[in-house]
């Protein structure tokens, strides 16, 4: 084959790779496979994906070197899928067999690498996302504690307790000392730092507070830039059709007044009348009650909304104030088990100092009795 030729831009090339192409894909299906081995690949036959998966991978080779290994393994293979269904029993059976362990061991192989990729998913080549679901066993570190609603207090104060926080001393795990946790801000909402790397679920649920904090000061501002001013419009015109109807309505019933005698009975014109009349009415009971369209818009939009930033703004100060409130309590636990153990390490030096010097040891260190506890 010449050098300058491109394999894949020669027809006949093409001609004879899509022939070699067709040949094992229907040979392919000709082979007899056990039931474990045939639902593999699901409705794939095997073969015929490892045929395909073959020739998708060497599409993009345009070297001669290349080339004609890959075309004699093809017809090998080719030979090889002929003979294993051939009606000689010997070598068919021979050929059958070796096509056998081979797709038997991809499959093992296959298997192998699917419970690598599950037992070690952070490592695979698409290892999932970390999952943002609290675990089944996580307890909540904030209890929604707020009264119920009375007729002397309808909208209560929201209060938050911290049941499962501070834990006793033998709950703590690691280095078994108490780590007071501190309070930070994430776009003004609190929450507690506890332990390094932040759990991905807390890291969820801020984003989504932030994001529904973000839309609603939006909507706020996108009403006061377009409803508002749409509403004032809208207003505008129902107050001039309004003046205009009921001077439309007052000037032809005084016309009708005067020339009543010229003209027939009219009580279609009169019910119209009465109709433009009311209608101009309850347009200027609408102004009169401040039921307006930018009302409308200013009460159901802006202050709904406004109400919902003020009752999500208690909840974080209520929140922030149960966090205050166990940051504290870690506090004065952490003190007081400091304290403690500063206590036993004493306690357990005066005990090796009693049993290496005796009664003696005291005179050795008399300063040690001013002090609260132990130097170092």
């Amino acid at each position: 084959m010449p050098q300058f030729l491109i394999p894949a831009r020669n027809s006949r090339h093409r001609t004879a790779c899509f022939a070699l192409y067709r040949a094992l894909l229907r040979q392919a299906p000709l082979i007899p496979l056990p039931d474990d081995l045939a639902s593999s690949r699901g409705p794939v036959n095997p073969v015929k994906h490892l045929v395909r998966r073959a020739f998708r991978r060497n599409t993009s080779i345009t070297s001669p070197r290349l080339i004609y290994p890959a075309l004699k393994a093809g017809y090998q293979i080719l030979a090889l899928l002929k003979s294993a269904t051939s009606s000689s029993l010997e070598s068919s059976n021979a050929d059958h067999s070796s096509i056998l362990s081979f797709l038997r061991e991809r499959l093992e192989e296959r298997s192998r690498s699917l419970a690598a990729k599950a037992a070690h998913a952070p490592y695979s080549r698409t290892p999932r996302p970390p999952s943002t679901r609290p675990r089944p066993d996580a307890e909540p570190l904030l209890v929604n504690v707020t009264p119920a609603p009375t007729p002397q207090n309808p909208n209560p104060r929201p209060v938050y307790a911290t049941p499962s926080r501070p834990r006793p001393l033998e709950e703590l795990g690691g280095s078994g000392r108490r780590r007071v946790p501190h309070i930070d801000l994430a776009s003004d909402i609190p929450f507690l730092r506890i332990k390094k790397p932040q759990p991905a679920f807390l890291s969820h649920i801020l984003r989504n507070r932030i994001k529904k904090r973000v839309q609603r000061l939006e909507l706020v501002q996108a009403f006061h830039e377009w409803d508002i001013p749409s509403a004032e419009l809208e207003d505008e015109w129902e107050k001039m059709m309004g003046t205009m109807l009921l001077k439309h309505a007052r000037s032809a019933r005084e016309k009708r007044k005067w020339n009543r005698g010229d003209m027939d009975d009219g009580r279609g014109d009169d019910a119209l009348l009465d109709m433009e009349l009311a209608e101009a009415e309850a347009i200027q009971s609408d102004y009169r009650n401040h039921d307006t369209f930018r009302q409308t818009v200013y009460v159901q939009g802006i202050m709904y909304t406004q109400e919902a930033l003020n009752r999500d703004r208690e909840d974080q100060v209520a929140r922030a104030e149960a966090m205050r409130k166990l940051i504290m309590e870690e506090a004065k636990l952490a003190e007081q088990e400091k304290a403690e153990r500063d206590a036993n390490r004493r306690k357990r030096w005066e005990e090796k100092m009693q049993e290496l010097h005796g009664e003696m040891w005291r005179q050795l260190f008399p300063d040690l009795d001013k002090e609260d506890g132990l130097s170092t």
